[in-house]
């Protein structure tokens, strides 16, 4: 398909998908309308756009958005990176949708016709005057475009390099007949919070014959395998799979928090903060990620289990053993699915101030899983999405609990360090915390429309 093709396709995908919903979430947040064409464009992007490319995709949208958006509100949070001061007069709806669909459209050049239509269809239901409708358009798309060209030597476009693949039992092999690793520099890639992409770095997985190797290499073994878990167990492992043509391991935390701020009933500057600090946390959690996996570039389940001995490894291998999930062809120490969950996770229970958030979260529409997981806890979702990878059979446990902490340190660190994060939250998240335990919210509901107004 050349790349016409490709984009009048892509559009019809984004349309599709964004057209039955959008009336729901326009009346929510224009910031909603973004996160979910934003998921509906990775989608319809999966050919260009695995994982790490996905959590920069939504940094790079969420922070331009929290920036204009701040601007336009009077700067009522420290600016990430918008130098100028606070504008008024200006739709904050309006912002929202012309930083991020620039910013999309910078990103995703293939679709930017039909998503500059799809902003304007946006901006014309607002039913602004010309001369608002002009000056937020403005702001928004300058702010996306400064961040855009701040970003164009970051690394990423320079991330696929040529890849040796070591020889020694436990080394990366790849899992597609040889071909090339995905993102072998994506590690290199400068981070939106992170100080570097090894700031996380773990140290080094269990040898081959030691006791946790040996252990966990057998829980996937009796688990992972393509008939070996239970319905269950094969449940979440699709329910969390978000592979390719889905909106990615990221994009699901984006999702949940996109969710959140539709029940929650954010305003506009609230959500467009929420998804700033998931964007940047998800975002530097793949950078680590990556770090971790070619620093240390470590051999999957698959090529571990056909390939073990007791010579090698302390345990009997199995030559016709085959996983219950295509295995991604990176290696597996640590695991990227893990490390954004813990990421995401906790930027959500940092902007709300508790890990105590019940959410149901639904499965990708076009992963062919039908229905919603619920959860008490932000953390027990995190907790999931990295073991249905074990019970996938593409990673080994030593690979998910390490890299869920790594995920909640560096959200922890981005988040304090950015979006004027301090240690009370906001106003309006009291007042969600004390609505949900049942007590009156309106005293703490009206310091937050004092400090944050919602317009138009």
């Amino acid at each position: 398909m050349n790349a016409i093709n490709l984009a009048a396709a892509s559009a019809a995908v984004i349309f599709s998908l964004t057209g039955a919903i959008s009336g729901a979430v326009l009346a929510n947040s224009a910031v909603t309308t973004v996160n979910t064409t934003l998921l509906d464009t990775i989608r319809a992007s999966a050919a260009t756009t695995p994982p790490p490319r996905a959590s920069r995709a939504i940094a790079m949208v969420g922070t331009a958005m929290f920036d204009s958006v701040n601007a336009a509100s009077g700067l009522a949070y420290d600016p990430y990176a918008y130098a100028g001061g606070a504008v008024s007069g200006l739709s904050q709806s309006a912002v929202a949708y012309a930083s991020g669909y620039t910013m999309m459209a910078n990103l995703f050049p293939l679709l930017s016709v039909s998503l500059n239509t799809d902003m304007n269809l946006k901006l014309d239901s607002l039913n602004l005057s010309a001369a608002r409708r002009a000056a937020s358009v403005a702001l928004g798309t300058s702010v996306a475009n400064a961040q855009f060209s701040a970003r164009a030597a970051d690394g990423a476009a320079t991330a696929q390099i040529p890849y040796v693949f070591g020889t020694d039992p436990g080394d990366f092999q790849s899992t597609n007949g040889g071909g090339q690793p995905v993102l072998p520099s994506w590690g290199n890639v400068t981070p939106f919070g992170m100080t570097s992409g090894d700031q996380f770095r773990l140290g080094a997985p269990p040898a081959l014959g030691s006791a946790e190797f040996i252990a966990d290499y057998n829980q996937v073994k009796a688990l992972g395998c393509g008939t070996c878990g239970t319905v269950e167990q094969q449940t979440i492992a699709k329910f969390w799979a978000d592979g390719g043509g889905t909106l990615t391991p990221p994009g699901h935390w984006l999702d949940i928090a996109t969710n959140l701020i539709t029940s929650k009933n954010l305003s506009t500057m609230q959500a467009a903060r929420l998804t700033a600090m998931v964007g940047a946390s998800v975002a530097d959690a793949g950078i680590s990620a990556w770090d971790n996996k070619y620093a240390w570039n470590v051999w999957r389940p698959i090529t571990a289990i056909q390939n073990c001995g007791m010579a090698t490894c302390g345990v009997a291998g199995d030559g016709t053993w085959t996983p219950f999930l295509a295995t991604p062809n990176f290696p597996t120490y640590a695991s990227g699915h893990s490390t954004f969950s813990g990421a995401g996770a906790a930027a959500i229970g940092r902007f709300f101030g508790t890990d105590a958030v019940s959410i149901c979260v639904a499965a990708d529409p076009l992963s062919g899983i039908a229905g919603e997981r619920c959860f008490s806890s932000l953390s027990a979702a995190a907790a999931e999405a990295g073991i249905s990878r074990i019970y996938g059979g593409i990673h080994f446990e030593f690979d998910n609990t390490q890299a869920i902490d790594a995920g909640r340190n560096i959200s922890q660190f981005v988040t304090a360090n950015n979006f004027g994060y301090g240690a009370v939250p906001e106003p309006g998240s009291w007042a969600m915390l004390i609505a949900g335990l049942g007590l009156t919210g309106a005293a703490m509901r009206r310091r937050r429309d004092g400090r944050i107004a919602t317009t138009r």
